[in-house]
């Protein structure tokens, strides 16, 4: 199990990689539109592009912002009760982010191939959308690993050491 955990945080750390340069590829492209634009030449498509990459940085960062515990927490009340109180709680919303992902990934694979049967591209460029949602896809059944990675933990280390995912 330990070598499936170590998996899924290199997957996500590849993941995040794929955002980090996607981010780059946007703020690339748009400072090159922009100036060429003083001179007369926009880059066909740009909005379209940054639009894809857009949905790329974000959801491709989900899994390492999951794994290194980076959303937004409020435990102002959590954290004042029990330990084993604390992981009852930690266990229910864990269970009910892994049923949101993986609805989320289900909705969104299940829209790539509607998308794909249809024929659906962009209207400038004419990309498929189809790729992105499955990316989208793939990545939210990563975070559900994470988080079903986080209760395995949690379970074989009991409650106040969960925290970390060592190597």
């Amino acid at each position: 199990m330990l070598d499936l955990l170590r998996f899924i945080k290199r997957l996500s750390r590849v993941l995040n990689w794929v955002a980090g340069w996607s981010l780059v590829g946007m703020t690339a492209l748009t400072c090159a539109d922009v100036i060429l634009r003083c001179f007369r030449r926009p880059i066909l498509g740009t909005y379209e592009i940054v639009g894809f990459l857009g949905a790329v940085v974000i959801s491709f960062a989900l899994a390492e912002t999951t794994l290194e515990r980076g959303h937004v927490a409020v435990e102002v009340v959590v954290s004042r009760l029990p330990l084993k109180i604390q992981g009852i709680i930690y266990l229910i919303t864990h269970l009910m982010g892994i049923g949101l992902f993986l609805l989320i990934a289900y909705e969104c694979w299940s829209y790539g191939n509607d998308l794909k049967a249809s024929g659906e591209v962009s209207l400038t460029l004419k990309l498929p959308f189809f790729p992105v949602l499955y990316g989208i896809s793939f990545s939210a059944l990563v975070v559900s690993l994470i988080l079903l990675g986080d209760i395995f933990l949690m379970l074989a280390r009991g409650p106040g050491e969960w925290y970390r995912w060592e190597e």
